[in-house]
């Protein structure tokens, strides 16, 4: 990793620039923020803001690294979820095997700081992304990626430059419906053969994506995510018995987002005579939330018990500016700065004069670009210039709309800060 850039991040001016942060003169940085002592419930910091406990990344990242060396699981963590070079720094310190990204511009964030090893969980078939794959990989950063198509495999190649070195690449197997990713194993057979006979690409195994199974019955669920691992398996199984693998070392088999890992790893164990690494992508583990993966992680769906849990770290809060009716309250905190492509925001706490209690009887029913509306009958208790604080549900659509955010402590006095690069 690229140490001096990230001891730039920690002098980075924390100016007019970021939203949420007090503008002093001089200007703090990251690396001093900690000496100001700020405290967000005191009223010290400018709302709205989103916050990240310390203790909870922390917890959480050291949860999944016990979970995967129980399991004998690499894990890629997705780094479209925060796209924060300190946070990759800290997964790849507690041993995560590479940051999985969605295109080549995130690949661009990860080589910026010399994170060694990026996984494109994704088709890449235009020629400047492959010609940043060639520079990427001369000054230092591996780069993988995913392949489903012949046509694809063909373009990948042609834009290759000469002197570029092999790039490796995985068969994405897809799924009716599904996103991208080969339909049937017939037509995945043949990627593979393209893919061994082109020029300069190395077949090193093969990927999916289960997080597109959904439903309301989570048994139902389950179920259809084990037949699609089983394809999976029964892929790796076909391509290594046909000699495919013949030219890598070890053959990489990956899926796993945050909601199926347990079932990834209890399936997707191909028997095949070459080395395997077994790789999930679990993004949104490292924040966790009080929402989608609150209900559909295996630690919380009691899939995974006796291994720790995971920890919402998450937190959104926002000044009550209006009382309007008296089951009504307006909060400054909207679509610009919090989730709710999936849900919306939910009230967890209410702080007055520096005194934080849990919320009872008071939920977000609505959003404006900037404001919120929070119904019920806890309004009441509520007064103009009162704090609300939100856990969020989909961590991956939060850490896009705020280009730094805090590190809290348990008593929510800012500790650090990290960046976002979207």
């Amino acid at each position: 990793m690229d140490i001096v850039a990230f001891e730039q991040l920690l002098d980075d001016p924390i100016d007019w620039r970021y939203k949420g942060f007090p503008v002093v003169d001089p200007p703090t940085t990251p690396r001093t923020i900690a000496t100001k002592g700020w405290n967000i419930v005191r009223g010290d910091v400018p709302l709205p803001l989103l916050a990240i406990r310390e203790d909870a990344v922390a917890a959480n990242i050291a949860t999944m690294k016990a979970w995967c060396a129980t399991h004998d699981v690499s894990l890629a963590p997705h780094g479209k979820t925060t796209m924060s070079p300190e946070l990759f720094r800290r997964q790849l310190d507690a041993g995560a095997w590479a940051i999985t990204v969605a295109h080549a511009a995130q690949g661009r964030v990860c080589a910026a700081f010399g994170i060694p090893r990026v996984l494109i969980a994704n088709e890449v078939v235009e020629a400047a992304a492959v010609r940043w794959i060639g520079d990427a990989q001369r000054a230092g950063t591996e780069v993988w990626l995913l392949v489903d198509s012949v046509a694809g495999v063909e373009r990948l190649a042609a834009a290759r430059g000469a002197d570029d070195p092999p790039i490796r690449v995985l068969i994405e197997l897809g799924m009716d419906q599904g996103r991208a990713g080969a339909r049937t194993q017939e037509v995945a057979e043949a990627v593979a053969a393209a893919a061994v006979a082109a020029d300069g690409l190395i077949l090193s195994g093969v990927a999916g994506w289960e997080g597109h199974i959904g439903g309301p019955e989570l048994d139902v669920v389950e179920q259809r995510v084990d037949a699609y691992l089983m394809r999976l398996r029964e892929l790796v199984e076909t391509l290594a018995a046909a000699g495919q693998f013949a030219d890598c070392d070890e053959v990489v088999v990956t899926a796993g987002g945050s909601a199926w890992f347990d079932r990834v790893s209890a399936l997707l164990r191909p028997e095949i005579d070459r080395p395997t690494r077994l790789v999930v992508r679990s993004g949104c583990t490292v924040s966790h939330d009080d929402g989608l993966y609150r209900r559909l992680s295996p630690f919380e769906r009691r899939a995974i018990t006796g291994e720790g849990r995971l920890t919402a770290a998450l937190e959104a809060w926002g000044v009550v500016l209006s009382v309007p009716e008296p089951e009504l309250a307006i909060v400054g905190f909207g679509k610009r700065d919090v989730p709710f492509d999936i849900e919306l925001p939910i009230v967890r706490w209410h702080a007055r004069d520096g005194v934080v209690r849990e919320s009872a009887g008071c939920e977000v029913t609505a959003l404006n670009d900037q404001h919120a509306f929070v119904r019920g009958s806890g309004i009441a208790d509520l007064a103009v210039g009162d704090l609300i604080g939100c856990g969020i549900s989909h961590p991956c659509t939060a850490f896009d709309k705020w280009r730094l955010l805090p590190l809290i402590d348990a008593d929510r006095t800012i500790t650090g800060a990290v960046h976002t690069y979207f």
